[in-house]
């Protein structure tokens, strides 16, 4: 599917410009960006986004334009986000890591590694050792669950991954909440 967008130039002629979904796409990944990045940076709703690069619908010649552009400035665009990325909120608190560990496994043995996570969370006590490390977490009976799942291209190859953190605050009250898993 090709989208045509035409526009007369300064010379009163007729410029066809055209931009597929799967450019769009190509587009967004050479500017190492994620589909939430590159509709906060074109000011569009991300479902909107979402839906140009399925080609479900039309993508405006204004955002081709932008895209473009983009492209041009590339390392400015690659600048922003990755400020944003360490920078996080305007109140940031600061912050230690007490436990931190990175090892390669199995999916049949992360996810056995998950499900015993699972047991002590719900039981409200977690330890955990690794490394010389070494960090017990009381667990109260309401969490904030945060799942995200992203995609990041580097040179040429593409990363997926999946995070959930659980988050609270020692000594704060029950504050209910839901999620499901689909």
């Amino acid at each position: 599917m090709r989208i045509y967008i035409f526009r007369e130039k300064k010379d009163n002629t007729i410029q066809k410009n055209c931009m597929t979904p799967e450019e769009l796409r190509k587009h967004r990944l050479k500017l190492g960006l994620s589909i939430k990045e590159m509709s906060e940076l074109l000011s569009t709703p991300y479902r909107t986004y979402q839906d140009w690069e399925h080609g479900r619908r039309r993508i405006p010649g204004i955002c081709q334009e932008a895209v473009l552009c983009f492209l041009h400035c590339r390392g400015a665009v690659k600048k922003r986000f990755k400020r944003k990325k360490k920078k996080g909120g305007k109140h940031m608190g600061k912050e230690r890591v007490l436990f931190k560990t990175e090892e390669p496994k199995s999916a049949r043995d992360t996810a056995a590694f998950l499900r015993l996570l699972a047991d002590k969370l719900e039981a409200g006590t977690i330890s955990l050792k690794g490394g010389g490390q070494e960090v017990t977490l009381d667990i109260p009976a309401n969490i904030t669950l945060e799942i995200k799942v992203e995609e990041e291209t580097k040179k040429a190859k593409i990363k997926k991954s999946l995070e959930i953190e659980i988050e609270w605050y020692p000594g704060d009250g029950d504050d209910q909440g839901g999620v499901t898993i689909a």
